[in-house]
């Protein structure tokens, strides 16, 4: 796996001081265990000791300590050397547990932060990713690089790190002693573990691609369950369930094909990886002892009782660093993901040069102008052709038109929620493509037709866009848009929770909470999307009478579909297949007897 320029260590870097910690105690913990390796042919020469004198140190400077760790624990009586022996057994394994224990803790703590980090870093890239984005993938898809990726992500390749590291420190000190104990033994070692290692690799070698498939199976299986959840009053009204649950089925089988064929190569690893182990033992048990027979210089048999300890203490971590491999690559495919999220482009927040004034124009200049705009969210398929359309200042002007005639499409492109592909849009006489998102959509209202209200409180879904705003500025919006009334009568006033989606609210009452939100922002302009299309007839008269009052002296554009809504317009523009077709008031179009004739028709029919 190449470490260079790594995602992962790219999130890891900031915690470079905590990771040098974690590393300094893996390494304590080693030099702990080994220590009490070595003092194992101490213990077993008190235990076996015959009386003889002792032997003479080779020049190995291990040898030499053992030897006279040994003498000095014999001055005080075999029975007294062993318990003595214990204690600085007891104290070292203490040690040893410690280190690793605060190891542990450090390790986990780089983990969380990683994975808050990246929770952060996601959900802030998702809030500024364009809607086009949102238009080409499916939400169960985004959903499960928040949920199952991050998991994934987290288990296999953070707590592959953890795994790799600790192994990898240990095996290299393992390695470094059991060479200063006798360099033949561990060449011999050397020369087997390439075998072991070409044989691991191979096992895992396509687990990344297997992961990333499985992912991507289970963010389809995730955005299914979501729009079947969601579509199931149509689909029990189609008696389409045995359809839904075949589908599912057959796309859930597939998921767990893959996922169990890439669990079977984990799972491979471990044993293929056990049993090559218990055949480099046997051989490096076999040559040692071929070695010390044969008097090799420098290895008594006491050092080759510390070496099969250490060799034998050393496996567990050679087969740790295969599986670390085995998650990190299952993982991997987890980690491109969240990358890719991360790496999509956000909406810039200035298209062209910054303005350098953006105080309001001369009294004459429209409020919003659009100036031959054209705009295709798909190259050849246009959506809106040449619109050039003004909004005077203090005046209503309303956008009609049947369905797909491009309505709600000049609303988002005045937001910037799409860019313009030619022509461009003025907010007071300033190209909206000049304006910092953030500055622009502050000065623009919008009231959609799906109000969406959060589980809060009255005041808090009020003050949604303007989190500082006091209670009197609440209150004085809601009153402008005349749900003060309602509102003072709800259990807890202002401070009842509206439940999931505003649920203990009527449809009405949604859409004026809605509108207060957007009056609080005190916006220059007001949009009005389709906002009483979802209405009964009396909910609508109702909230026509507050809109009435809302819009009296505002700059606004109104989107709508019933065309009693916005018969008192100040213009009243009529589009067809993304063109302007018409444009006048209520009167004068009538009068013309075309398009906006023909739908008043209709709709009074």
């Amino acid at each position: 796996m190449k470490l260079r320029n790594n995602f992962t260590l790219r999130q890891m870097r900031p915690y470079s001081v905590r990771c040098a910690l974690y590393v300094f105690l893996v390494v304590l913990s080693v030099l702990f265990t080994m220590a009490t390796a070595l003092s194992v042919a101490d213990f077993l020469k008190i235990l076996f000791d015959t009386g003889d004198a002792i032997p003479t140190a080779s020049g190995n400077l291990i040898a030499q300590w053992l030897n006279a760790l040994y003498a000095w624990l014999i001055t005080f009586g075999k029975l007294n050397a062993l318990l003595l022996f214990s204690a600085i057994l007891f104290v070292l394994y203490s040690c040893k547990n410690l280190f690793n224990y605060l190891s542990l803790i450090e390790i986990s703590i780089i983990r969380c932060s990683v994975i808050r980090d990246l929770r952060n870093k996601m959900f802030r890239k998702a809030m500024h990713l364009p809607m086009s984005y949102y238009d080409r993938h499916r939400k169960g898809d985004v959903m499960a690089r928040f949920s199952s990726d991050m998991v994934e992500y987290e288990e296999g390749i953070l707590s592959a790190i953890h795994t790799f590291l600790s192994s990898f420190i240990s095996l290299l000190l393992f390695l470094a002693m059991l060479f200063y104990i006798s360099v033949k033994l561990s060449l011999f070692v050397l020369c087997m573990l390439p075998v072991v290692a070409f044989v691991i690799s191979s096992i895992s070698r396509k687990l990344k691609r297997h992961s990333q498939i499985v992912q991507e199976l289970n963010a389809y299986l995730i955005a299914l369950t979501d729009e079947t959840i969601g579509g199931l009053k149509v689909i029990k009204s189609y008696t389409a369930i045995d359809f839904s649950n075949r589908r599912f089925r057959e796309s859930n089988k597939v998921y767990t094909r893959k996922r169990t064929g890439m669990v079977r190569r984990i799972t491979a690893a471990s044993p293929v990886s056990d049993f090559l182990s218990n055949v480099v033992v046997i051989g490096v048990l076999l040559f040692g002892a071929s070695l010390v027979l044969n008097g090799d210089q420098g290895l008594t048999s006491e050092l080759f009782i510390s070496y099969v300890m250490l060799f034998v203490l050393m496996i567990p971590p050679a087969k740790e660093i295969s599986t670390a491999f085995s998650l990190m690559k299952k993982g991997q495919g987890c980690a491109d993901r969240i990358e890719a999220f991360l790496n999509e482009p956000s909406e810039p927040s200035v298209v062209s040069s910054p303005v350098e004034d953006i105080t309001p124009s001369a009294a004459d200049t429209p409020a919003v102008s659009f100036r031959h705009v054209n705009f295709a969210y798909n190259p050849g398929v246009p959506v809106l052709s040449d619109i050039t359309l003004d909004v005077p200042r203090g005046t209503t002007v309303a956008l009609v038109g049947s369905s797909g005639s491009g309505k709600s499409t000049i609303a988002d492109l005045l937001c910037r929620f799409y860019p313009v592909t030619d022509g461009k849009i003025l907010l007071d006489g300033a190209n909206i493509n000049g304006i910092p998102l953030h500055t622009l959509r502050s000065r623009i209202g919008v009231v959609a037709q799906d109000t969406l209200l959060f589980n809060d409180s009255v005041a808090a879904n009020i003050a949604f866009g303007k989190p500082g705003a006091t209670r009197d500025e609440v209150i004085a919006a809601a009153k402008a848009a005349q749900a003060h009334d309602f509102i003072s009568q709800l259990p807890e006033g202002y401070d009842t929770n509206l439940g999931e989606g505003g649920s203990l609210l009527s449809g009405g009452q949604r859409q004026r909470i809605s509108i207060a939100r957007a009056l609080l922002l005190n916006p220059d302009l007001l949009i009005l999307d389709e906002a009483t299309s979802a209405l009964d007839t009396e909910s609508e008269r109702l909230l026509q009478a507050t809109l009435s009052e809302v819009l009296r002296g505002r700059s606004a554009i109104v989107i709508a579909h019933r065309l009693s809504t916005i018969a008192d317009a100040d213009t009243i523009v009529v589009l067809d297949h993304g063109r302007i077709v018409e444009q006048g008031n209520h009167a004068q179009l009538m009068a013309h007897k075309g398009r906006y004739a023909e739908l008043v028709a209709l709709q009074s029919f």
